[in-house]
């Protein structure tokens, strides 16, 4: 490179793969918090510095071209790379501070993410923690186009290869209901469900098991918190399919709704910590080591206290 040249910056590699990933220069500066000039003008200098066009865009086309496919897992490695030096960098003496954005499950915002950043292991004490809650299928999205670096969320239905999976607990479902609805099926019928929004990954474990079983009754009304489902079973004296963790972790309603063994075959969810596939180094398996540590006392041991039926159903998951 000769001077005067376009320099080669690793913002202009971030920029390139969020263009990618967003599919245009507009979604690009939405992730990136960066005005559309900016992304389109460190896209021109990347391309410039690298004597190549990488992106065929204008108003009615966005494509890579034969060489944007060959640079862009490049480019993706390069950022995993710089988070992975950044996360080595954080044990270190003298270090700069280091921060690890996290998106996790809304159940964990009470009792288990508060007892995790208050503690943490000596080897994160170098880390500031940005935390954010959403559902699962919003957390995974985030995973994905790089806006968090660690998730905790209900287990995709297909594993993918660019992301590394730390199993954390196995979180049984149970039924709730208003306190004086019985606890069976063809009692239940008669009085509304309440169900989670079906965009999310827990609606559709509980649709599947409700059709396995002799098909899902009416809906009466959709809901996408813990706090609104069990406000709503309360106050519509009706019932829904929840978990454990769902139930504990949402706080000041344990005294108006019921809980009870779901009246059909017992199943669960897995929760686990996602991250991108070596972009950390071995700080995800740290983090779900302090996860773990914490949901044995916050969620199982007091689970034994508060959901006797569920014996040992809830309990760590296996790595």
């Amino acid at each position: 490179m000769t001077q005067g040249e376009p320099q080669y910056s690793f913002r202009a590699v971030e920029v390139f793969v969020a263009v990618v990933e967003q599919g245009s220069i507009t979604g690009a500066a939405k992730r990136l918090g960066l005005s559309q000039s900016t992304v389109s003008q460190q896209l021109s200098n990347l391309e410039a510095s690298l004597g190549a066009r990488l992106v065929e865009r204008s108003a009615r086309t966005f494509m890579l071209t034969s060489a944007g496919d060959i640079f862009f897992p490049r480019a993706q490695g390069i950022l995993d790379a710089v988070s992975g030096a950044t996360a080595a960098l954080s044990g270190a003496e003298q270090a700069p501070q280091m921060t690890l954005r996290v998106a996790a499950i809304e159940d964990l915002d009470w009792r288990v993410m508060p007892a995790w950043l208050a503690a943490p292991s000596p080897e994160l004490s170098n880390c500031r923690f940005a935390l954010r809650s959403g559902a699962s299928h919003e957390n995974h999205t985030a995973l994905a186009d790089r806006s968090a670096d660690l998730i905790v969320a209900v287990d995709a239905v297909e594993p993918v290869e660019w992301v590394e999976t730390h199993p954390l607990l196995v979180d049984p479902f149970i039924l709730v209901t208003a306190a004086e609805l019985p606890a069976t099926l063809a009692g239940l019928a008669e009085r509304p469900m309440v169900r989670y929004a079906r965009e999310q990954l827990l609606a559709r474990q509980i649709e599947a098991q409700l059709r396995r079983t002799g098909g899902a009754p009416p809906m009466a009304v959709e809901v996408g918190t813990n706090q609104a489902l069990l406000s709503m079973v309360a106050g519509l004296r009706g019932w829904a399919v929840t978990t454990a963790q769902a139930f504990l972790g949402t706080p000041g309603l344990s005294d108006r709704v019921v809980t009870a063994p779901v009246p059909m075959p017992a199943f669960a969810r897995g929760l686990s910590l996602y991250a991108r596939r070596g972009a950390f180094g071995d700080l995800p398996e740290r983090c779900a080591a302090d996860l773990r540590r914490v949901l044995e006392v916050e969620v199982i041991d007091r689970g034994r206290e508060v959901l006797p039926f569920l014996g040992d159903a809830l309990r760590l998951a296996s790595e």
